[in-house]
């Protein structure tokens, strides 16, 4: 245990080194040529990830075509750095309006045409989705966490429906992605770290000739029973 508490005293100034340098870094050829900015967020993310000394482990394919809604689980504030890691082509996702907040961090997820998300107002929830639909016809895969916050004891809360509303509104795929290891890194409410692999398991897309049969409420329980296949819902912090 206090082994674990020492390296994350190290992990912690470590972290924030890397976080700032890539957050540099990345405003570059953010405002230069966006293109280019995905496949420079994905290096970094990767470096933050070997920063804090995880390796993160794919497993399944990204589709090559086509446009995608992505669903993962919520376990750990890394999952902003495992992210990136999944699609290919342009992307953004659905985020806290706290994270706008973020010096550095902020600017990135701007130029990104990231959406701001208050889970706490319906009102202002609805029209968040309603411009992520926006953003998919534009053909910019969207990313989101659909539990809307972490776990807190490492099993996957229930799913929001905005997410299901929008892939419905929009006949767009959604692919499943569940992530192992990051809670037992850094649960929300323990603050020292417990560094190792990282699993990122890629489902197999929804098939959006099925909406019709299946609805809201059975869209969200296939994705969801998905997710805790490939995420592996047990979870054992050492």
């Amino acid at each position: 245990m206090l082994k674990y508490k020492l390296l994350s005293l190290f992990l912690y100034v470590s972290g924030l080194f890397a976080f700032i340098c890539i957050a540099f870094i990345l405003i570059i050829p953010g405002f230069i040529f966006l293109p280019f900015l995905y496949g420079s967020v994905r290096a970094c993310c990767r470096f933050m990830l070997f920063s804090l000394l995880l390796w993160p482990k794919i497993k399944g394919q990204f589709p090559a075509e086509g446009t995608y809604i992505i669903m993962m689980n919520h376990s750990s504030f890394i999952d902003v750095f495992i992210f990136p890691l999944i699609p290919r082509g342009a992307w953004t996702g659905i985020t806290a309006t706290e994270n706008f907040k973020i010096p550095l961090f902020s600017t990135i997820i701007n130029r990104i045409q990231a959406i701001p998300i208050d889970r706490k107002n319906r009102n202002t929830a609805i029209q968040s989705i309603k411009k992520a639909e926006d953003v998919l016809k534009q053909g910019i895969h969207i990313g989101i966490l659909p539990e809307g916050t972490r776990t807190i004891d490492g099993k996957m809360r229930e799913f929001k429906k905005g997410g299901f509303h929008m892939a419905i509104n929009t006949n767009t795929a959604i692919i499943p992605v569940g992530v192992s290891g990051a809670y037992n890194f850094k649960p929300k409410d323990r603050w020292w770290m417990i560094s190792g692999p990282i699993s990122i398991n890629i489902g197999t897309p929804t098939n959006v000739s099925e909406y019709l049969d299946l609805g809201v409420n059975g869209l969200k329980n296939k994705v969801e029973l998905a997710i805790k296949e490939l995420s592996g819902e047990c979870y054992e912090v050492k």
